[in-house]
């Protein structure tokens, strides 16, 4: 025959031993919890939620935005759009224009070179002296993007284009005066024929003084005559690209010093190196056949500007960085009709998804929006997306200085607890700005908590 056992001794009806082990039980879900979470990983996005829209801009042609995408795996485009408002019965609401969207690379506006702004020449930048033959300068640097292409430099001849005088333009079309060479904002036009001073030469256009007193620059093709050089350069620039892990050479690109223009960026380009993408590299700089007063110089900074390499003299590192951008071949990362993007008539946005592409990680892309048959309605706002650059329209080159209402979706996903973390920092930063409202957070947070405890302790003595 079976009996019950007594009580525990000194545990009176085993309470204390109930009471207990619910505690145990309570610890042990919430370490599971923990460890549940520390498992589930959530999907990433280029912002948590789309920015308001200030108006819209009507694409006839194409209209892009930029954006800096932290993550890999580009799956997906969502764009807050005006769809048409007539539909055949159950027909789902789509563009059906024909309108394409389209994803590239964009590392020309990737600020993280020393070259970060093409018009700007700083009084803190310096030239190196001239590139003789016996001298060797170079760089070592991290490329960002695959398909590297090519090295673009700042080059000075000394004044090889032209010296300081009196040029004449050639005769038929005006030419046109402008504020900075290439798209500088224009100044006047001048008649075909006409005689006026010029003084410095800067990528390949001759600063010119007009009759008014006022500067402008006018591309050298437009003359007909200019002052001679005060020198003529000779020799041969040679760049030689190596990767910096093993020093193997991998591409050689050679100018004529004579073919340089003064206070200019220069390329040197070579055949695409597909696989460039965080690779790690060093380029030399030598002039063959140059000697002293015939050699040209380029552009470096003294200071390090210029975190992921260093500049180098032979072999040896020297202070600073040259001041230098690396190019890449174009390359199309997605090209997707619109016409097949999910419409979602409560938020308004329409999501084009693809398979995930890459690598998208720490780069600069754009999205481009090509219209088809039918003008395509965009909503833009005034919050840029992340990299804060403005949007593009080639309708209207005046459009609006915010960004489009997009949004990027990868493939990439991220543990949970790692998004939790970054909220509790968010709410910190927050709450840090605002001590009173902290106080107060706080205080609704922490007596929740005491009632929730109270209540679940007043219900496991009454359980017991």
């Amino acid at each position: 025959m079976l009996r019950s056992l007594p009580p525990t001794p000194g545990i009176p009806g085993g309470h204390r031993f109930r009471g207990e082990s619910r505690w145990h039980l309570g610890l042990a879900a919430l370490l599971g919890l923990a460890l549940f979470l520390a498992g589930c990983r959530a999907p990433l996005a280029l912002v948590s939620a789309l920015p308001p829209s200030a108006s819209t801009i009507t694409v006839y042609t194409s209209a892009s935005q930029p954006f800096y995408s932290a993550h890999d795996g580009l799956r997906g485009v969502q764009l807050r759009v005006n769809v048409p408002d007539e539909f055949l019965p159950g027909q789902t609401p789509a563009l059906t224009g024909g309108a394409v969207l389209r994803v590239t690379y964009e590392p020309h506006l990737d600020p993280r070179y020393p070259d970060r702004d093409f018009y700007a020449w700083p009084e803190s930048e310096e030239w190196l002296g001239e590139l003789l033959d016996d001298r060797v300068v170079g760089q070592t640097f991290l490329s960002l993007y695959p398909g590297l292409n090519g090295i673009t430099l700042r080059v000075s001849t000394y004044g090889a284009d032209f010296s300081p005088g009196t040029g004449r333009l050639r005769e038929g079309e005006p030419a046109i005066v402008r504020e900075a060479p290439i798209a500088g904002r224009e100044v006047t036009a001048l008649p075909g024929g006409t005689e006026l001073q010029v003084g410095s030469a800067r990528e390949g256009w001759a600063e010119v003084i007009l009759p008014d007193g006022r500067r402008g620059y006018v591309d050298q093709d437009q003359f007909a005559s200019l002052p001679p050089p005060s020198r003529r350069n000779t020799g041969e620039v040679v760049l030689r690209l190596y990767r910096l892990s093993d020093g193997a050479l991998l591409r050689e690109s050679r100018l004529l010093a004579s073919s340089l223009h003064d206070q200019s960026h220069v390329t040197f380009s070579f055949e695409p190196l597909p696989d460039s993408y965080r690779q790690e590299y060093r380029f030399t700089l030598t002039a063959a056949g140059a000697r002293p007063g015939s050699a040209v110089t380029f552009r470096f900074s003294p200071s390090d500007v210029y975190p992921d390499g260093h500049r180098l003299e032979s072999d040896a590192e020297a202070d600073g960085d040259l001041i230098f951008r690396p190019t890449y071949a174009e390359r199309v990362l997605v090209e997707t009709p619109l016409d097949q993007a999910q419409w979602s008539g409560l938020t308004g946005v329409l999501e084009a998804t693809f398979a995930p592409t890459g690598p998208t990680r720490d780069c600069y892309l754009r999205v481009t929006i090509e219209a088809g048959d039918r003008p395509v309605i965009v909503h833009w706002s005034w919050v840029r997306p992340p990299g804060g650059l403005p949007l593009a329209s080639a309708d209207d080159p005046g459009a609006p200085a915010g960004g489009l209402v997009l949004n990027a979706l990868y493939a990439d996903e991220v543990p949970l607890l790692s998004v939790l973390a970054g909220l509790a920092r968010g709410y910190a930063r927050l709450f840090w700005r605002d001590p009173w409202l902290s106080v107060a957070y706080f205080a609704v947070v922490t007596g929740s908590l005491a009632w929730v405890a109270r209540r679940l302790r007043e219900g496991w003595s009454h359980g017991g």
